[in-house]
């Protein structure tokens, strides 16, 4: 499986700019997954509703969530 992800608008670039390096590093390991693995665990990605899911990043106690469309 290689999905093939795309941003709108530069607000993806603009919110990983705001942050941390690791916090970046994490949600890249995240887009990988969801790049490459056929399922994820809900640690990972949770349906929110009609087809749009979260990403879910944890890092020291806060949670990052990037919202997709498959």
């Amino acid at each position: 499986m290689n999905r093939k992800i795309r941003t709108y608008g530069g607000y993806f670039e603009a919110f990983m700019t705001e942050l941390e390096e690791r916090v970046q590093e994490k949600i890249q390991y995240g887009l990988l997954l969801l790049k490459t693995q056929d399922r994820l665990f809900s640690k990972f990605v949770k349906s929110i509703r009609d087809g749009i899911f979260e990403l879910r990043t944890e890092y020291m106690g806060n949670i990052y969530r990037v919202f997709f469309y498959l």
